[in-house]
């Protein structure tokens, strides 16, 4: 999935810690490595860590043993990948005794056995997913994209999977001639959420709790690490409650997901905890397209809006995103001006093309960067 993104250049690692690194409150930056490893690709593998170690990131994520080779000559920080299934005590003392920083745990432990891997480390910290897409295979480590495109350059352990499991099949026991699944999604597993266990998360001692974000949408990113973020807060001041809860919950299903379970933490998961019948996001909440920003105004932060569907409802209160090549901005509408006089709402069938519109916002934006509205379907 990775190796699809629109990931970073290799020069462009250093401007990317020191955005990082700068920002009030400072951030960490990590840079992962965690795929499998030929010879063929050991001296570009090395030259990656250096230019890790000369960007100052702070750690690399790490899978295979020559990463973390190379990480430990060049005096890099290195985290154990959950692509390493570290599922006990001697595994995660070992990789401890081979100096991992941090070790991310596989995601099919229970709570208890994480306690126990916690209780037997002496400087190693642990990481654990809290929430997102979750794998039917054993963490991550699936053959099944490489073999159904006959090729291992679409393996999942080399960044490049195109996610089979989210598909239907038709399973057959041959012995008994019964059919048992027919046209279902039986691999698609529902997404991780542990927003409601984050005070038994923190009381096991996880250091850090890993959300499952890759090929994801902005506001995905912003309403799930902002949904934690607050859960987490809310724990140390002592004010986490059930009301909470239900509004973390409500806004993370207004993002992409499949449907919620709790993983392997409390049981071990059913046919219960698949998405067998819909495809892919299950949210009721979906992102239209508006239309574009034809200009904007920095004194009065307005943007002038060429709306470019045939028909749409626009009112106070409508949620809005905004995004171009480096912008990114979620807002509700507050403000609405239409030739100059304000409005609460406006209805496009009304008003003949072309249609402009403006909109106060509360981040500047540029031209031809694209609105978006947010509709529950």
């Amino acid at each position: 999935m990775r190796a699809k993104a629109k990931n970073f250049d290799r020069d462009e690692i250093s401007s990317v810690v020191k955005f990082c690194h700068n920002l009030k409150p400072p951030i960490k930056a990590y840079l992962t490595t965690n795929i499998l490893i030929y010879d063929n690709e050991l001296e570009d593998l090395e030259n990656l860590v250096s230019i890790a170690k000369k960007s100052k990131v702070d750690a690399i994520i790490a899978h295979d043993l020559a990463a973390i080779r190379f990480a430990k000559q060049k005096g890099v920080n290195f985290h154990i990948s959950t692509q390493a299934n570290v599922s006990n005590v001697e595994s995660a003392k070992f990789y401890e005794g081979l100096g991992a920083e941090r070790i991310i745990l596989a995601r099919e432990l229970s709570l208890n056995q994480i306690k126990l891997i916690k209780h037997h480390l002496n400087r190693s910290q642990i990481e654990c997913f809290v929430h997102g897409s979750m794998c039917t295979s054993i963490s991550g480590r699936c053959y099944l994209s490489a073999t159904i495109c006959d090729s291992e350059e679409d393996s999942a352990n080399r960044g490049k999977c195109v996610q089979p499991c989210r598909r239907e099949w038709r399973v057959i026991d041959d012995e008994n001639n019964e059919l048992l699944y027919d046209g279902q999604m039986f691999l698609n597993a529902k997404d991780l959420c542990m927003i409601k266990y984050i005070p038994d998360l923190i009381k096991a001692d996880i250091d850090a709790f890993k959300i499952e974000g890759r090929m994801k949408d902005p506001i995905y990113i912003e309403t799930v690490a902002s949904c934690y973020r607050e859960a987490i807060d809310s724990y140390f001041n002592s004010t986490f409650s059930d009301d909470k809860v239900q509004d973390w919950l409500a806004r993370l299903n207004k993002v992409y997901n499949r449907g919620f379970h709790t993983g392997f933490y409390f049981h071990r998961p059913t046919i219960e905890d698949v998405e067998l019948e819909k495809r892919g996001n299950v949210s009721p909440y979906k992102k239209h397209y508006l239309g574009k920003i034809l200009s904007f105004d920095k004194s009065s932060m307005t943007a002038n809006i060429l709306v470019e569907i045939k028909e749409f409802n626009l009112k106070l209160g409508d949620e809005i995103i905004v995004k171009g090549d480096d912008t990114y901005h979620h807002q509700k509408i507050k403000h609405m001006l239409y030739k100059g006089e304000k409005i609460k709402n406006i209805y496009k069938k009304q008003y003949d093309n072309p249609f402009k519109v403006n909109l106060r916002l509360s981040k500047e934006v540029k031209k031809e960067d694209k609105i978006y509205i947010i509709y529950q379907t």
